[in-house]
This record gives structure tokens, C-alpha cells and sequence, in this order.
């Protein structure tokens, strides 16, 4: 039985999105509490109205916001249902990790704190248009040291050394090209529009992206984000008739092709190599 936990059975899934939705609760604190520079240990989670803590029914995952009906149990202050999303989404996307890795071990957990990260920043960049450095340069600093367990990228090659410290190279080589690429932006893209064009947050969360892909991934991350925000951001513009020089959360869009790519960043690098032949097979 204990096996079947560990590779990818219906049982082991429900498993691993409940255990998820856990981490999804924790995520909430960091996210709601972080940009307000409070402690995310104490005190405990209470009543946004009227500031009464919260039982332990009332801190289950997903359940308590049903069974409360997305009210205080109190005062019957509403909360927001964005709460039990992330609680969903963390669950969902811990058992999509399982599923792609086929079992649970090492880079289910790799890929699985980076999207911690991830969603921190994403709903951080979307509330406060911020990138805290706590989070950025934490992750950078797992993503280089968690990258010596990863199996062997082969996107890297020096003669003379071994599997970890090519996979330490690549993340260092990824974080700094990132890092490189986001403040050559920011720059040619201030001189440009006369205003800061992209914050130093977006800056390290492109290396903290590459500390965890490694520079081949990491790239098309990169990439990835930028059409990501065009995709959204244009049309966005164009309905509500805003101003080119408005600024535009591109964190949220570099969280998103992060995860994207580390679940199929190869299946995009090969599209990428053959969208020559997938263009003329449309026309």
C-alpha cells in the first residue's frame, strides 16, 4: 500500500491534492500577510472583521469555505473565495506534478516548491505590484542549492564535472542570463519610454526562474512570458483604451510560463524549433 503513495494511483493522487491544499492554506497566509509586513507565524488566522481566531473546522482546506459559506462563523463578514481557490489550485497542481513525474521523489518536490513560489508571487504581483525580495531571493537560493538533486539536465556540458555541478552551473548560468536579459529591458526600455519600464522585482524573479530551470528552460521562460503578457495585455489595452505607458504586472505572466515550462518546457522548445513547419502546414 505504501508503494501505491508513491506512484501515480488514484488513491496516491487524492493523497497528494489534499496534502497540496494544505500547503495551498499556508500560501494564503504568505500572500495576504507578506506585502503588509506581518508575521506569517503568529498570531493565528482569525476574522479579517472582526478579528476572532479561527477553530480548527474553520481552517480545514477548501471544506471549511463551504460548510461557512464563504462567511465568518461569527459575525457573518463575507470572505473572499479567492482563499479556497488557492487551496484548490495548490492541491490540483500537486497532483498534475505527480502525474507528469509518474512517482513522487526528488523533482516532484523541486518543481513542486518552485510553484509554491510561483504562486506567491503571481497573486503578490496582482494585488500590490510588488515582487518581494523574501520570496525571489529565497527561491533563488533553493532553486541553486535544490538543482545538485535534479537528474541530469544535459543542457550543460564541462569536461571535468559531474552531474551535480553541471546542474549547479546550469542554474547559476540560467539565473544570471536571466537576471542579464530582464535588466538589459529594463534599461534600453527606460531610455525609451522616459519611465521605469520594469522593477528590479521582475529582475530577480528571472533569476530566481532560472535558479530552478536551468539557463535551456529558463530562456524559454523568459520568452514565454513576454508573449504571454502580449497576448493579454494588448487587447486588455485596447478595451479600456489605455495608455501604452500604463504598466503591466509582468510577474504574474513570468509565474505562469514558469510553471508552464517546467511541466513542458521540451514540448515548447521543439515547437519553437519546428514553428516554421507548423505555420506553412496551417497555410
Amino acid at each position: 500500500m505504501f508503494d501505491d503513495l508513491l506512484t501515480t494511483t488514484p488513491l496516491s493522487l487524492t493523497v497528494v491534492f489534499l496534502y497540496g491544499s494544505l500547503f495551498g492554506s499556508f500560501l494564503n497566509v504568505v500572500i495576504y500577510r507578506m506585502p503588509l509586513e506581518r508575521s506569517i507565524v503568529a498570531p493565528g488566522s482569525a476574522c479579517g472583521t472582526c478579528g476572532t481566531p479561527l477553530v480548527w473546522w474553520q481552517n480545514i482546506p477548501i471544506l471549511s469555505y463551504l460548510l461557512l459559506g464563504g462567511r465568518c462563523h461569527t459575525c457573518g463578514a463575507g470572505f473572499s473565495a479567492r482563499y479556497a481557490g488557492i487551496e484548490a489550485l495548490t492541491g490540483l497542481a500537486a497532483a498534475l506534478l505527480l502525474w507528469h513525474h509518474g512517482e513522487i521523489g526528488y523533482p516532484f518536490f523541486h518543481h513542486f516548491v518552485f510553484f509554491c513560489f510561483l504562486v506567491a508571487v503571481f497573486f503578490m504581483d496582482l494585488d500590490h505590484w510588488i515582487i518581494l525580495d523574501q520570496v525571489s531571493l529565497t527561491g533563488l537560493a533553493v532553486g541553486l542549492l535544490g538543482s545538485a538533486l535534479m537528474p541530469f539536465r544535459e543542457d550543460l556540458m564541462i569536461e571535468g564535472l559531474g552531474t551535480p555541478l553541471l546542474n549547479v552551473a546550469s542554474s547559476l548560468l540560467g539565473a544570471m542570463l536571466g537576471a542579464g536579459f530582464f535588466w538589459s529591458v529594463q534599461v534600453i526600455g527606460t531610455l525609451m519610454a522616459r519611465q521605469e519600464a520594469l522593477g528590479t522585482g521582475d529582475i530577480k524573479l528571472a533569476a530566481m526562474i532560472g535558479a530552478f530551470l536551468g539557463w535551456k528552460m529558463g530562456m524559454i521562460a523568459y520568452f514565454l512570458s513576454f508573449i504571454l503578457g502580449a497576448v493579454v495585455a494588448l487587447p486588455m489595452m485596447l478595451l479600456h483604451r489605455r495608455r501604452g505607458k500604463d504598466p503591466v504586472p509582468l510577474g504574474t505572466f513570468m509565474a505562469v510560463a514558469a510553471f508552464l515550462t517546467a511541466m513542458w518546457g521540451h514540448r515548447i522548445f521543439e515547437f519553437l524549433l519546428a514553428w516554421p513547419e507548423h505555420l506553412g502546414a496551417w497555410l
